[in-house]
């Protein structure tokens, strides 16, 4: 005897099966869909300083404006400028650097590798306390380019998205 195509038999095996799947991937979320450690985006953030030891003078500026835009496209924050802020980050960067890889023939550069490692601190604007942490946060790439600025330019990108999704991230 055959057993119904619907017959407990077939349809409790699948049952436990989206359980499981259902139960084991009930504590994930994404990132974006967490909540920010700046609340509901209503908040005020400006920068409080960038502390850099490299010899470009133009990191401070772009890593400023990198996160100026990854927070607003996420609508974590209200970014300020200056005066008072609910919050205010301070960017301290360990290290970037850019060097060039391979060159052409015509003694062109080629291939760019490029690393940023940095870390982040966020005070209560009005006590100066610090409430978080970001710890290190690092990206490096091997770019090929013949345009020094544009590597520099994504790699900054690239952590302040990490840097974004560490302050969504609630684990």
């Amino acid at each position: 005897m055959k057993p119904h195509p619907c017959s407990p038999f077939r349809i409790l095996p699948l049952c436990l099966l989206f359980g499981l799947l259902a139960s084991g991937c009930a504590g994930y979320q994404l990132a974006a869909d967490q909540p920010s450690i700046l609340g509901n985006g209503s908040k005020t953030l400006k920068v409080k300083g960038v502390d850099q030891p490299t010899l470009y003078p133009w990191l401070p500026y772009s890593l400023r404006t990198a996160l100026r835009n990854e927070i607003n496209n996420r609508d974590m924050a209200k970014w300020v400028d200056s005066g008072p802020a609910d919050y205010e980050i301070q960017l301290k960067v360990i290290s970037f650097t850019t060097r060039e890889w391979m060159r052409s023939e015509n003694d062109q550069t080629l291939l760019y590798d490029t690393q940023l490692s940095l870390e982040a601190f966020i005070y209560d604007g009005k006590t100066n306390q610090q409430i978080w942490r970001s710890g290190v946060i690092s990206y490096d790439d091997r770019v090929e380019t013949p345009d020094e600025q544009s590597v520099s330019d994504d790699i900054i990108a690239q952590v302040m998205r990490r840097l974004a999704d560490k302050m969504r991230a609630a684990f």
